[in-house]
């Protein structure tokens, strides 16, 4: 089959085959290329063009506009983080990084971006220990409350087994080495070692 020949309107004069640089429909990012039948009077199909597009560009996509090709930024599949929040953010659009994005990665769940890179909070960070510390605290001194409370109500109604009386002790002394702990040291705090059967 003969190639087909256009008019300054681009309908085909003559009927034949042409190549086709294709592209997708959201961006117009050149896809792939084609040949295909086109019949007088018709024009390329849509989002189609004869013309041959830029050469390929790392960091960039090849787009057309109305016009012609041209270059886009293509930052698809790099990781970017939100400079709000410091949460990863999937980047799916060509063109610029949108302001509120960096490519920067935070360093702890703390940081805060002052605009040029992330700095960690630290007071937040400290706060985030001493809490951290205190709900560990307060859960050892429910599981000394609990082991405290079972084995007294076992001496106390004559059911307490051999050794219940020392460990009644060891769970209490533990939990008096537990009250002493200051969780304003946090994360440097040394917790005692539980008692043992």
């Amino acid at each position: 089959m003969s190639r087909a020949k256009f008019n300054d309107l681009g309908l085909a004069t003559r009927a034949g085959t042409v190549h086709l640089y294709n592209v997708s429909p959201d961006f117009e990012e050149f896809l792939f290329e084609s040949d295909e039948g086109i019949s007088v009077g018709t024009g390329v199909p849509a989002y189609s063009y004869i013309d041959v597009p830029l050469p390929a560009k790392s960091g960039f996509a090849v787009c057309r506009d109305d016009k012609e090709w041209k270059y886009m930024e293509d930052h698809r599949g790099i990781e970017a983080y939100s400079i709000q929040t410091g949460e990863p953010i999937e980047i799916t659009a060509l063109g610029s990084l949108p302001s509120n994005v960096t490519t920067l990665s935070p360093i702890t769940p703390f940081d805060t971006w002052n605009g040029d890179r992330w700095v960690t909070d630290e007071t937040a960070k400290r706060q985030s220990e001493i809490e951290t510390a205190a709900q560990q605290k307060r859960s050892l001194e429910q599981k000394a409350n609990v082991a405290i409370d079972t084995l007294s109500d076992a001496i106390e109604l004559g059911l307490a087994e051999s050794g219940d009386e020392e460990m009644l002790k060891a769970w209490r002394a533990y939990r008096v080495k537990l009250s002493r702990i200051d969780t304003q040291n946090a994360p440097i705090t040394v917790w005692p070692d539980l008692p043992t059967t």
